[in-house]
């Protein structure tokens, strides 16, 4: 007992340890001994609940039928105070042995993802032994009960409950202590009943079922922790599964806003443009109305046939969501056409290489030929200007830049809030490119644009 002595002598120890004990109640050792099930209890911690059943239910058993069997073997031959204290100390024992492991259930039965029982891992060493302790202690006390003249039966089987305990609670060195405290015992007064000669059988006898024990319980702690192990994996897996479907609806979602600005740039691109410079044809059809009929039906027929080529760029993008009018030719050759277009409404466009030309990707050469197509169509409808020049720069081997530049009247805006330019800077950004503008009152306006490759 100067072990138990040794671990209250300490003050937080002592406080820990009162704390403990005071919050032992009739219905924790009962939910020790018996934890219930409850309806929200999953089919693996309903199991785990059966298994703590049997487990101390058998504990139970074991030092029962230990005592009880001793005091039937010598019941005639035993004095009132040994029968007593046989009865008591095996009662304590058997009580000790549920309070001490109330903690141990709650551990085994916690749920992986609730919160841990924290009480147990906070000041749990003064604890564990003290219940140690008081648990060899009272083992010892009910060896004690027993005269040498009487048979011990299975008397021996009240040691081995600590041996499992330890294997629960106690690192290897714990465990140890234990089983060597255990064996002292036994040995103590085994000595003590039939002296020193059969010590060595005895112990032998002893030591097999004390390894046996602790084989036992090392194997179903380990199944058990295995189990946990499983069981928190698999918490994670369903969190992370979850946490995955949220992320595929923000990327679906995401995905579809992407297109919406896709088709809305497309539209626009296109749509706009063949608009645009069949507006500015036969608007000047009409201001020639009367004065030269020729040049209105040639203005007529640019309409018509730009008008027909957006039809048919049109219902490619509807077919296919993919049309480019890049399908068919390079880029310098639509840029080519597309400054064509704009000669013919009477501006003055031209377009300048420089450098030598090379081929971009589809989605860079597309981002500058809108480029392209933005910039010539806000001249025609809003510049008021006599030239237009674009200029399209290969002397960068990294990077190629697009400009397009007008003489007309000029903004002083500089951000582009347009739609049309803000598709285009969409576009710039998505390729790893990026817009500028360049503009001031009566300082005309350029708008540049450049793009990896």
């Amino acid at each position: 007992m100067v072990f138990f002595g040794v671990c209250v002598y300490d003050g937080s120890m002592k406080g820990s340890i009162i704390h403990w004990l005071a919050g032992t109640r009739a219905g924790d050792l009962l939910a020790t001994l018996w934890p219930a099930s409850v309806a929200g209890d999953s089919e693996f911690q309903r199991r785990r609940k059966i298994a703590v059943r049997s487990a101390q239910l058998a504990a139970l058993a074991l030092v029962v039928v230990a005592i009880i069997g001793a005091i039937a073997n010598n019941f005639d031959n035993l004095s009132g105070a040994r029968l007593a204290g046989l009865v008591v100390f095996g009662f304590a024992y058997t009580a000790w042995n549920i309070i001490g492991t109330r903690d141990i259930v709650r551990v085994l039965l916690w749920e992986p993802d609730s919160t841990p029982p924290v009480e147990l891992l906070q000041d749990g060493k003064g604890r564990v032994i003290f219940y140690f302790a008081v648990q060899l202690g009272l083992a010892g006390l009910i060896y004690s009960c027993v005269e040498p003249s009487l048979k011990l039966g299975l008397l021996w089987l009240v040691l081995l409950p600590p041996v499992a305990h330890g294997v629960i609670l106690l690192r290897a060195p714990g465990i140890g202590i234990v089983a060597s405290v255990t064996m002292g015992i036994f040995g103590f007064f085994f000595v003590r009943w039939h002296g020193w000669e059969l010590l060595p059988n005895a112990l032998l006898a002893f030591g097999f079922a004390v390894l046996f024990t602790l084989i036992f319980t090392l194997l179903a702690v380990s199944s058990e922790t295995a189990r946990g192990e499983v069981q928190r994996l698999a918490c994670e897996l369903s969190d992370a599964n979850g946490k995955l479907r949220e992320y595929a609806v923000q990327a679906e979602e995401l995905a579809v806003t992407r297109e919406r600005n896709r088709l809305a740039r497309e539209i626009h691109d296109t749509l706009g443009h063949y608009l645009t410079v069949v507006n500015v044809q036969i608007e000047a059809a009409r201001a020639m109305l009367d004065r030269d009929p020729d040049k209105v039906r040639d203005s007529l027929q640019k309409a018509q046939s730009l008008t027909q080529e957006g039809l048919q760029d049109i219902r490619r993008s509807v077919s296919s969501l993919r049309a480019s009018p890049l399908d068919n030719k390079n880029l310098v050759d639509a840029l080519r056409q597309a400054v064509e277009a704009v000669r013919t409404s009477g501006l003055s466009a031209e377009l300048e290489l420089i450098g030598k030309c090379r081929t971009l990707s589809r989605p860079a050469e597309l981002t500058l030929y809108r480029a392209a197509q933005e910039g010539l169509t806000n001249v025609q409808k809003h510049a008021q200007a006599a030239s237009v020049r674009l200029v399209l720069d290969f002397s960068d081997t990294t990077r190629t830049r697009l400009t397009v530049t007008d003489n007309g009247v000029g903004s002083v805006e500089k951000t582009g809030h347009g739609f049309g330019l803000l598709g285009l800077r969409e576009r710039a950004h998505l390729v790893g490119g990026a817009l500028k503008i360049r503009t001031a009152p009566s300082a005309g306006f350029a708008l540049e644009v450049e793009v990896p490759g």
